[in-house]
């Protein structure tokens, strides 16, 4: 029989096993708890550490209400703003509504009376943003846009023909083109066209040449204020059927923007201008100083009606019967999409043309076009 003794040191032994493992067990647990939460405590330190870093990154607009928003301010105009949102995405923020706000990198802004700065923008008291470079701020009331973006060019381009064969032979085309670019205080004008028609005679079986001329003109306005502008101007036009070999017409004025809507537009000019005439057969030239006088209107009645109408004057200052009238009147209507369909008649008038030649050209012009 086993002994009594050993018994007891046997049950003891293994007690005192059980209990070396058991704490051996909660001591590896507690180490791994342990080390669980140094590596939470690390990876939330980095957590922070790049949310910080992407906010310290960001511009931050700041709302009246009190909200934040970060992320990258895109563009301002018309009193709103675009803004590309870290945690909404694209954005657009009324101005009313902000307090402040600060960029990280460089904004182009332009103020109210047409200036322009590249400049930091940081937190400023309300209405207002600091400029990092000094101590000065802005008001963001005077601000009317932020990265304002390039003008376009806009216009049309616009063509007709008509060939005809068989009892009566005819050859008639005509092409014109007019683009504006407009900007904050300037106005880019440029034009040009170009008719030719021949007919043949069935008496002779000869061709015979009606119409052949062209111009291209180039004008530059510059505003001194919303309404008011000095321009420049420059044309040249060509006109075989007339004898005109060339006139070159030069000038500068002062005009008045009436009414400037995308839908309803009125200026008036008035100025000087130098006229260069050569005239063929026979050959002779003229000199002389005029005034001009010119208004333009246009008017879009919807998206797909818009009409115009174009007077210009040039009376000389040294002969009172001498002068030159170009009047035109038209109107564009929308085809699909960018194409149209335009009808205009054209006058130019001559009080002292070439030897044996009309004083006035009537045109009639249906063509299509493509605006832009």
């Amino acid at each position: 029989m086993v002994s009594k003794t050993w018994l007891k040191a046997s049950t003891a032994s293994t007690a005192s096993t059980a209990s070396t493992a058991s704490t051996a067990l909660t001591a590896s647990t507690a180490s791994t708890n342990k080390h669980r939460r140094q590596m939470n405590k690390h990876y939330g330190w980095i957590t922070l550490t790049i949310l910080t870093a992407s906010s310290l990154f960001a511009d931050v607009v700041m709302f009246k209400s009190g909200d934040k928003l970060t992320g990258k301010v895109i563009q301002m105009a018309d009193g709103t703003m675009s803004f590309d949102s870290t945690a909404a995405g694209s954005l657009t923020l009324n101005m009313a509504d902000i307090q402040t706000f600060s960029t990280d990198e460089d904004i182009i802004v332009e103020k109210s009376d047409g200036s322009q700065f590249k400049l930091k923008a940081t937190m400023g008291e309300t209405g207002k943003i600091s400029l990092k470079e000094g101590d000065t701020s802005m008001s963001i009331a005077d601000i009317t846009e932020i990265n304002p973006k390039e003008p376009k060019w806009t216009g049309a381009l616009v063509a007709g023909a008509n060939f005809t064969r068989g009892n009566t032979k005819s050859d008639t085309a005509n092409l014109s083109v007019n683009a504006e670019k407009r900007r904050e205080n300037d106005r880019i004008s440029l034009a040009g066209a170009y008719r030719f028609d021949q007919q043949r005679d069935n008496s002779t079986g000869k061709d015979s040449t009606t119409t052949d001329n062209w111009f291209i003109n180039g004008k530059y306005d510059y505003f001194m204020s919303e309404k008011t502008y000095f321009f420049g101007t420059a044309k040249y036009e060509k006109d075989r059927i007339a004898n005109l070999d060339m006139r070159v017409s030069p000038g500068a004025g002062v005009g008045y923007q009436w009414i400037e809507k995308s839908d309803l537009n009125f200026f008036t000019e008035g100025g000087g201008s130098w006229i260069y005439e050569r005239y063929t057969e026979p050959s002779k030239t003229r000199k002389y100083m005029a005034i001009r006088l010119a208004y333009h209107f246009d008017k879009s009645f919807n998206e797909y009606v818009k009409v115009f109408h174009n007077v210009e004057f040039l009376p000389s200052t040294e002969d009172v019967e001498t002068y030159l009238l170009n009047a035109d009147a038209g109107v564009q209507t929308k085809l699909i999409d960018r194409w149209v369909m335009e009808a205009k008649v054209e006058l130019d008038y001559n009080s002292q043309p070439a030897d044996n030649r009309d004083k006035k050209d009537y045109r009639y012009i249906l063509g299509v076009g493509w605006t832009f």
